[in-house]
């Protein structure tokens, strides 16, 4: 006997069954012959709950946008298998419910769709799907076909369930449809004679067996999509990223440019304003001083023309400045070479990596979403620390490079100091009396200064050249160090990422 309490609970269940029509015979003309028959609209209640899992079996619309074709091919292949299950499941559970809510016939109008939907579903999960499922596999392994099939073990015994309780009441319904003759209504004793309880029961659970069997279908769809769009959209993300740090060290390139050039234009200004500039009060200082002098003799003009003549040059800032300009901007030529092939790094370097992570995620393997998460936002981290890599690689050098300056101000200063020393025998020629002495003095000195001169130019020449390459060569060394570390680390990532997909989380 029940508890008092319990008794009113189950009293209060069984109201709101019966208020809800859940578990209630209807007694309605169905099952596509006028005769009041019970359960009929349970039947029809539970063929439409399914028929909403099998709208779900086709799983959302996923747009790719990465441009990857395996996910691509995959996507067809998984959209044909879910779209041919839902159409076949929609169309057979569609006509269970109608059949069971018809009232008129003929029978064979109404039975025959859900005998076709059957037989095609039943084809589908044993051989039209091979197809599909092979095209699948071949793209994302065998996980998701395994779950397929798994599934499809499930579902073949129940379609074998349904279909012969299908028949059973369409034999049912025909014979209490004959044995009343004429009669436009089906009398309640041939309903009972032969639509009996156990054919009803037969029908009930048969959909309702179907209705557990799709659930499964919709998750494997939904799942394996959602890591469709997930792998999508990570790529997309990804290629922005190393867009995004390519663009970073092109800009460490302009910006590293901006400071050569910036040291070049500070050596630059020292020879128009010391070395220049100088020579300028020497050649102004002769002809206020001897000019004149030296003119009125024939053969000391000539010599003395040849001086100043010939070698001005190795005063010229235009000249030694833009000799400088153009070894600087050789080296500049070289340093922003290095990043011309970042974006085919990037992606070959990076290939072999992402290519085994977007697949442990699309297979929909037991440790795919766990595997993914532990790895694939760590593959962004490489792109930054390349990048910072290369901005220690520029700032190392362009310190180098500053205190190159200083050397080159002072090579300058010692070949200003070489024209204030001449300038001086200037001075001293004025006092001569007799220029036959001076002049040939001076222009001993003159040439003792000339070879000075350009000795120390041609090694301002030689060092500016040898630290730029040796500049270049460090920074190129340090470049490479750099993708050679990002190669290392990508590499011992894909061991990782493959050693979790076979095996899973590390626990030891």
């Amino acid at each position: 006997m029940l508890h008092p309490r319990r008794s009113c609970a189950f009293k209060a269940i069984l109201f709101c069954w019966l208020f809800l029509g859940v578990g209630r015979a209807d007694p309605l003309p169905d099952f596509a012959i006028n005769a009041v028959i019970s359960g009929s609209s349970t039947v029809s209640s539970i063929a439409l709950e399914t028929k909403g899992f099998f709208v779900d079996v086709a799983g959302p619309t996923v747009l790719l946008q990465s441009g990857y074709t395996r996910i691509e091919r995959a996507l067809e292949a998984l959209t044909s298998i879910a779209g041919q299950l839902s159409t076949t499941g929609v169309t057979l559970t569609q006509a269970i419910s109608t059949m069971s809510l018809n009232r008129n016939g003929p029978i064979a109008t109404y039975f025959d769709p859900i005998t076709a939907a059957i037989t095609k579903l039943q084809r589908l999960i044993t051989t039209d799907l091979t197809g599909p499922l092979t095209n699948l596999t071949a793209e994302i392994d065998h996980y998701v076909k395994d779950n397929f099939l798994d599934s499809f073990k499930t579902l073949g015994p129940t379609l074998v369930t349904l279909s012969q309780a299908v028949t059973n009441l369409r034999t049912a319904v025909t014979n209490a449809r004959a044995a009343s003759g004429t009669a436009v209504t089906v009398s309640p004793n041939d309903v009972k004679k032969f639509v009996t309880t156990r054919v009803i029961s037969d029908i009930t659970n048969g959909v309702r067996l179907l209705r557990t069997n799709v659930p499964i279908l919709v998750y494997i769809v939904k799942s394996t999509l959602s890591s469709f769009q997930s792998a999508d959209q990570y790529l997309v993300g990804l290629v922005q990223e190393a867009m995004q740090r390519e663009q970073d060290v092109i800009a460490l390139g302009v910006g590293n440019t901006a400071d050569v050039n910036a040291s070049v234009t500070t050596v630059t200004e020292s020879l128009t304003t010391e070395l220049y500039g100088r020579y300028s009060k020497l050649t102004q200082l002769y002809r206020t001083k001897l000019q004149v002098t030296v003119e009125a003799n024939a053969t000391f003009k000539a010599m003395v023309d040849g001086w100043l003549n010939d070698t001005a040059p190795l005063f010229d800032n235009l000249d030694v400045g833009g000799r400088l300009e153009t070894i600087y901007s050789t080296y500049v030529q070289q340093v922003l070479a290095l990043d011309d092939n970042l974006a085919a790094f990037y992606g070959s370097g990076m290939c072999s990596l992402v290519y085994h992570l977007l697949q442990s995620l699309i297979e929909n393997g037991p440790y795919a979403q766990f595997c993914f998460s532990k790895y694939g936002q760590k593959v962004f981290n490489f792109f930054v620390l390349h990048a910072t890599d290369i901005e220690d690689c520029y700032r190392l050098q362009m310190t180098r490079l500053d205190k190159l300056v200083p050397a080159l101000l002072n090579i300058v200063k010692l070949m200003v100091h070489d024209i204030d020393d001449f300038a001086v025998h200037v001075e001293r020629c004025t006092q001569f009396k007799n220029l036959e002495n001076c002049v040939p003095y001076l222009g001993a000195e003159y040439k003792t200064l000339l070879g000075y001169t350009a000795t120390k130019r041609d090694y301002l020449y030689r060092l500016t050249t040898k630290e730029t390459n040796s500049s270049y060569y460090r920074l190129a060394g340090c470049y490479h160090n750099g993708e050679h570390i990002m190669l290392l680390n990508a590499e011992e990532m894909k061991i990782e990422n493959d050693n979790c997909k076979n095996n899973g989380p590390t626990v030891v």
